[in-house]
Parts: C-alpha cells; sequence; structure tokens
C-alpha cells in the first residue's frame, strides 16, 4: 500500500512537469509569433527583390489610360491595331526586380530562370493573352493560316521601334541607375525596346497561341544578342535545335534565316541587298556573325513548317544572285572589249579622214574593207552586250520582285 502510494505521487508529480512545459511552449510561441511574422515577411521581401517570386504580386486598378497605336506591314499589306493601356500596370511592372540575384551564379538555370521571370505576367495582367487573341484574329479575318500567323507576329514585333538610345547608354559605359530590362507590358507602352526587350514580348505572344518556343541567347560580350525561336521541322531548324530563328530588332528578317549584326546600331539583319551580292566584300565586313548560342526556356507546342517555302525561295533567290554576278562579270569584260575595238575604230578612221584629205585614195580605198570589218564586229559585240544586259536587268527585276515580297 505504501508502495502504490508512492508510485502514485511520482506519476503526479511527472504529470505536473508536462502540464508546466506544454504552458510554457504556448506562452513562448505565442510571444514570438510577431518576431517570426517579421522574417517571413523579410524573407519574402528579399524573394521579391531577386526576382524569385515577383509575378505573386497583384495588379492595381487600371489607371491613367493610354491608347498606343501600332501599325506594321506583312506580306506587301499594312495593318493597324490600337492597344489601350494603362500607367498604373505600366509603374507596377516598372517597379518589378531588373534581374535576379546572382548568389547562385549566371549559369544555364539562372538565364532560364531569369527568362521566365520576364515572360511571366503579373496576377490578374491579361493584356499579352488579349493582345495575342487580337493578333490572331486580324491574321484571320485575312484568311492566314498557322504558318503566316507566326509570321504575322514576328512582323509585328520587329515593326516596334528599336531602342537605339537605350543601346547607346549601355555600350557607353553611362547606364543610368533607372536603366533596365524592360518587361512585354512595358514594350507595348514604351513602343520600343532592344533585342532582348522585344525577343520576350514575342516570345510571350507565340506562347500564349501554343506555338512552340525558346530564347536564343548569344552570352558573348562581342555579341550581346537575344533572339527567340519557334519550333519547327528538325531537318530545317536553326543549330540543329528543332527551333526557327525569329529575328525581332528589325522588319525584313525572314524566320529561320540567321542574321548577321550592324555593329554601330547593334540591329540584326538578314536582308542581304543586291548591291551585298555584287560587291567586292567591302560591305560585308561591316558586319558581324553571331557566335555561340545557348537555346533556353523550351516549350513544346504547335510546328512552324513556312520554313520549308522560305528556304526554297531563299535558294532560288541565292541562284539568281548568283547568275546576276555571271552576268555583271562577263559584261564587264565584254565592255572592255568595246571600249577597245571603238578605240581601234576610231584610230582607223582617223587613218581614213588623213588619206582622204591627202588624196592618197589607193590606202584609203584599201583600208575601207578592213574598216567595215571592224565596225561590223563592234556592232555585233554592242548587240550582244545590249542583249546581255536585257537579260541582266530581268534577273535583276525578278530577283526585286521576289525579294521585296520575300522580307516584307
Amino acid at each position: 500500500m505504501q508502495m502504490n502510494r508512492k508510485r502514485w505521487l511520482r506519476l503526479l508529480g511527472g504529470l505536473i512537469i508536462i502540464f508546466f512545459f506544454v504552458v510554457s511552449a504556448f506562452v513562448t510561441l505565442a510571444f514570438l509569433s510577431p518576431f517570426l511574422k517579421n522574417i517571413k515577411s523579410s524573407l519574402e521581401k528579399q524573394n521579391n527583390q531577386s526576382g524569385t517570386s515577383s509575378q505573386t504580386q497583384t495588379l492595381p486598378a487600371p489607371l491613367g489610360e493610354k491608347i498606343v497605336p501600332f501599325n506594321w506591314k506583312y506580306d506587301g499589306k499594312n495593318y493597324t491595331m490600337d492597344e489601350k493601356l494603362y500607367e498604373s500596370y505600366y509603374q507596377s511592372y516598372n517597379a518589378l526586380p531588373t534581374a535576379l540575384s546572382t548568389g547562385t551564379g549566371m549559369n544555364k538555370e539562372w538565364y532560364e530562370n531569369q527568362n521566365e521571370m520576364f515572360v511571366t505576367p503579373l496576377n490578374g495582367d491579361t493584356t499579352i493573352k488579349d493582345l495575342a487573341q487580337k493578333i490572331r484574329t486580324l491574321g484571320e479575318e485575312k484568311k492566314l493560316n498557322e504558318n503566316q500567323i507566326v509570321e504575322f507576329i514576328s512582323t509585328f514585333v520587329q515593326t516596334i521601334p528599336y531602342d537605339q538610345n537605350k543601346l547607346d547608354r549601355r555600350t557607353s559605359g553611362m547606364e543610368s541607375i533607372t536603366e533596365k530590362i524592360t518587361y512585354p507590358y512595358e514594350v507595348l507602352y514604351d513602343n520600343t525596346g532592344v533585342c532582348q526587350d522585344k525577343s520576350y514580348l514575342a516570345y510571350a505572344l507565340l506562347k500564349e497561341l501554343g506555338y512552340g518556343t525558346s530564347i536564343f541567347l548569344f552570352p558573348n560580350p562581342e555579341d550581346n544578342h537575344m533572339a527567340v525561336g519557334v519550333k519547327c521541322p528538325l531537318e530545317f531548324s536553326n543549330y540543329n535545335s528543332g527551333y526557327c530563328f525569329v529575328e525581332t530588332t528589325s522588319l525584313g528578317n525572314k524566320i529561320g534565316m540567321i542574321p548577321e549584326l550592324i555593329p554601330k546600331s547593334r540591329v540584326a539583319t538578314s536582308n542581304v541587298q543586291i548591291n551585298t551580292i555584287e560587291s567586292n566584300g567591302a560591305e560585308d565586313a561591316a558586319y558581324q556573325p553571331l557566335g555561340n548560342v545557348e537555346i533556353l526556356n523550351k516549350v513544346d507546342g504547335k510546328e512552324y513548317t513556312g520554313i520549308i517555302n522560305t528556304i526554297n525561295t531563299q535558294k532560288e533567290l541565292e541562284r539568281l544572285k548568283n547568275s546576276i554576278a555571271v552576268y555583271k562579270r562577263n559584261l564587264k569584260v565584254q565592255k572592255t572589249d568595246i571600249d577597245n575595238q571603238e578605240v581601234d575604230l576610231a584610230k582607223m578612221d582617223k587613218r581614213l579622214n588623213n588619206y582622204k584629205q591627202d588624196g592618197e585614195y589607193e590606202k584609203y580605198n584599201n583600208l575601207v574593207p578592213e574598216f567595215n570589218t571592224a565596225l561590223s564586229k563592234v556592232q555585233k559585240t554592242i548587240k550582244e552586250y545590249n542583249k546581255m544586259i536585257s537579260a541582266s536587268n530581268t534577273l535583276i527585276t525578278t530577283y526585286q520582285n521576289i525579294s521585296k515580297n520575300f522580307y516584307l
């Protein structure tokens, strides 16, 4: 009986101790709760500043309405569209992070995360979704097929003016503290952007319409360029990636054609003109080929097959350019021959006049057949030369007509 009583006392004491610790834990938790909330809030703020959760923000009320007109050209036709945008939305995007934290290093994963941050809209913002559908609807009204819709979007973004001032500030080392990569909404609102800004807009629009997309990044300092890829047949794709190159900096760049950079402006162009082909190479030195590429943020989706027609047309243009170059070389040789023949003919004509004036009619009569033969020869050569010019001009006209439609 004595042993049972001691056992109960020990058990009661243990229960009292446990009760004491439980109560203490609740009191401590209640006391620390405000501090824990502050720590969580601080961590979330840091997370937002590094760009990892910026799209958790919600848009403010739509204030400061702005109508931005967009005018662009596709397949020889002009198009126009007005877009209603808001300053309050613009300011929200403008306040977002300009880049991810580089704590993990600027590796492929870092680049992909940063790209994703820029192409992801804020909660509640349907601007890109609505704009993509408006562009599709406008294209369908004009009986454009799926391939042409991709090209339609490409020319829409290409026509947005290139922000040369922004590039100049960057390349001159005078980039201000407010200089930043801009989000697609900002590109639309400002109606301008550099290659990275405009590429994000094109990527977002194509992805929204269900096309397979990717980012082509050229990280080398001498390139510092970005473009978009759209899914296409592997055998026709660029860099054997399964995606065709979409250059956004300027109008005239065909999908699937890798451009070269104009060093001063950093605008990319794949529109090779006749005078470039006929040149001795001096103009070519002004263009800079793109270097190493990283293919990022691949998204599967609908395939663009218009590249097949593009390649066939490109081959035809190349054939025409080569033929024109041959004509030019032959015309140059022919013109030299004509000039030499005309010089010889002029000398013979002078001798004939001298013989006639001096009364040396026998010499005059002996030279006349030779003169007539030379005259007939030069006339025949000139006729062949003019025929060659006509054929060359026909090829040049054909090239220009195909090229005009091809690049626009």
